[in-house]
């Protein structure tokens, strides 16, 4: 077999054993299913596993990030939607797409809703995330260029904030069984708000990196 096609070969072996594990642990949760289990469904021996993933815990981690791709979709495309500047339209349409993907997506909602193993710390560095992060801290950057956010932020700090409140607010959502399609609750309101405030340009303010002549000032 050429190397070619035998990296192929294990291209597919991996992706197999992380749609397998997908359905196993969405249905049954981490610590009810063996590596063994999920290699039965792929038909390959349990030892095949370990050329692919570590531990349990490590193909756990992968499976989560695959379905996790699903939600990022989903923000993507509300990020690129007109609200007429409405954060708290944007933030609720975009809560309320997540919810509905997760219901489609039971790993990933097990994982939002604390239901296994990962603590928020962990779920937040899956790289599908971290790619979407960095997204969204350029989206910032350039509100920041046009003057429709605070120029004294740091986009990418503002980007895990704004990704934080989102998912434990879609945790929550999926948690309680509820959803936010409509008109988003006095709480939730409340929390787009300050953010709301916290992002937007002071009236009248003097951008940080200049002075009121326009030239330079020191940081």
């Amino acid at each position: 077999m050429a190397l070619s096609e035998q990296v192929r070969k294990g291209e597919r072996t991996r992706a197999a054993l992380i749609r397998a594990a997908i359905v196993r642990f969405a249905s049954e949760g981490f610590n009810r299913v063996s590596l063994t289990d999920i290699a039965r469904d792929v038909g390959v021996s349990p030892t095949a596993v370990y050329r692919y993933f570590p531990d349990k815990e490590a193909l756990f981690e992968a499976s989560v990030d695959a379905d996790a791709e699903a939600l990022v979709a989903v923000a993507r495309d509300a990020l690129n939607r007109d609200v007429d500047g409405s954060l708290l339209e944007l933030l609720g349409s975009l809560a309320a797409g997540l919810v509905t993907a997760a219901r489609a997506h039971p790993l990933v909602a097990r994982v939002l809703a604390g239901a296994d193993i990962m603590t928020p710390a962990r779920i937040l560095a899956l790289p599908t995330l971290a790619v979407f992060r960095s997204e969204l801290a350029e989206l910032l950057a350039l509100g920041q260029s046009v003057g429709a956010v605070r120029r004294d932020l740091d986009a990418a700090e503002a980007a895990l904030g704004l990704e934080t409140v989102v998912l434990n607010h879609v945790g929550y959502l999926v948690a309680s069984a509820t959803t936010e399609s409509h008109e988003p609750d006095a709480r939730w309101a409340a929390v787009v708000g300050l953010l709301d405030a916290a992002l937007r340009p002071l009236s009248g303010a003097v951008p940080p990196a200049e002075s009121r002549d326009g030239e330079a000032r020191p940081r």
